[in-house]
């Protein structure tokens, strides 16, 4: 998911310095284990971020870095140290009303097929059974992680949040979204971009538009 957004480091502004969260287990930490525990490994990424933020800063995490950027602000207000200015969760159900499906559970060429109808693989890298055997461990553990995740109502957080989502992602329900808007105590607003479930692909000029619009509130 990380490389999803490696483009954004030029077109966001020379004013902004674009941060990416690499997990355990994939890219530059291929050697660590994989988590496990979703907030586990919030407060592991709050901890690294927390080292090193000095300055106003923005959270803007897609699908399963929806729920870890609300875990992590959560972290953050809980030990009243600094909370990120503006919160923007992405292709992403409200954590509250949604139970994700045991796709970990899927046998290989099940989760592929799902991979498939989700869109955002490319072809030629689901028709690889080498790299998939590398993949498929990954996405499982990403897909276990979300199935245990357990929400807790807690206290709503005071970064302004913000909800994008594509218009034809069958896998977020828009009907819903304003649901996310219960977890701030600031204002938030609701943005629909063309595209399904990986809209980030494609919809970067306008993505980068709104999140440029939304950080000079």
């Amino acid at each position: 998911m990380r490389r999803l957004f490696l483009p954004w480091s030029v077109p966001i502004g020379t004013d902004v310095e674009l941060s990416l969260v690499q997990l355990p287990g994939r890219g530059q930490r291929m050697g660590e284990d994989l988590p496990t525990d979703l907030e586990e490994t919030a407060l592991a990424i709050a901890a690294e971020i927390y080292a090193e933020a000095t300055e106003d800063f923005v959270f803007f995490g897609h699908s399963m870095g929806a729920v870890l950027a609300l875990e992590v602000v959560r972290v953050a207000t809980l030990r009243q140290i600094q909370v990120p200015r503006l919160i923007v969760v992405s292709g992403s159900n409200w954590p509250g009303r949604h139970v994700h499906e045991p796709l970990h559970e899927l046998r290989d060429t099940q989760l592929i097929d799902r991979l498939r109808e989700m869109g955002g693989t490319p072809r030629e890298v689901l028709e690889n059974t080498e790299l998939m055997q590398l993949v498929l461990p990954i996405l499982r553990a990403d897909f276990a992680m979300l199935y245990r995740y357990r929400y807790r109502a807690e206290a709503a957080v005071k970064s302004a949040l913000h909800v994008f989502a594509g218009r034809n992602d069958r896998h977020v329900n828009t009907a819903h979204l304003a649901d996310w808007m219960q977890e701030t105590q600031a204002p938030g607003n609701l943005h629909l971009f063309d595209g399904g479930h990986f809209f980030v692909h494609g919809q970067e000029t306008a993505i980068l538009n709104k999140l440029r619009e939304l950080m000079a509130l």
